[in-house]
């Protein structure tokens, strides 16, 4: 909200390879109108950078890497850190379960070690929170949902939205009732909810639904 359109932006949620940071395409990530314009109008000029003129089939197929050295090299548009008060990630390339219980890939860990020396922000960076400081409150993205729980982390937000005194227990029972609960409706790479007997697991989760659906935080489109 405190970003202009007029301005450039390439705003998600940053990783790492050799040679460049770059945005997640799995968490998504979003630019200002200004940079979307610069950016066509490469298209259209068929700048080498920015079109992969040279053949590289590998880059071709990797159409964000592509994008990200355009933004760079091109446009000297960077990726930045989009962190809550530095601290909390809004745009998350796995699922609301796995980023809470901090159950994530070793490729998306080491993507980010000593990442804070390639691009401007702090050591902390570079280090994945996970618990209740997985995630900000205005969290943006979550990546590899399926289908039934997106309608069931919609659903159990909209509910908590208009009951916001909601107990936790009752907030539990609620994302009991709500989630998917076979292996095909979860799909391969989300989790399903914490077993009944983890209650430290349920209580990181519980928290951080809250964080999250807190009408302050929400957005008219």
């Amino acid at each position: 909200e405190d970003k202009l359109a007029s301005d450039d932006m390439y705003a998600g949620h940053a990783l790492k390879n050799r040679e460049d940071v770059f945005n997640s395409g799995a968490a998504g990530y979003v630019l200002s109108r200004r940079t979307m314009q610069r950016l066509i109008k490469k298209w259209d000029e068929k700048d080498p950078t920015c079109l992969v003129a040279d053949g590289n089939e590998w880059l071709q197929g990797n159409p964000g890497l592509v994008t990200t050295k355009c933004l760079k090299n091109v446009l000297n548009v960077s990726a930045v850190d989009t962190r809550r008060s530095g601290k909390w990630h809004r745009f998350h390339a796995f699922p609301l379960t796995r980023m809470v219980s901090g159950d994530v890939d070793g490729w998306y860990k080491n993507k980010h070690k000593n990442l804070h020396q390639m691009m401007e922000t702090d050591e902390s960076y570079s280090t994945l929170l996970s618990g209740t400081d997985c995630c900000a409150e205005d969290t943006v993205s979550f990546h590899y949902v399926e289908s039934f729980e997106s309608i069931a982390l919609y659903a159990t937000r909209q509910q908590l939205l208009e009951r916001p005194h909601m107990t936790d227990r009752d907030l539990e029972s609620l994302m009991m009732s709500q989630w998917p609960q076979k292996r095909w409706e979860i799909g391969a790479y989300s989790r399903g909810l914490p077993d009944a007997t983890d209650r430290v697991g349920w209580s990181h989760l519980l928290k951080t639904v809250r964080r999250m659906t807190q009408k302050r935080t929400q957005r008219e489109c």
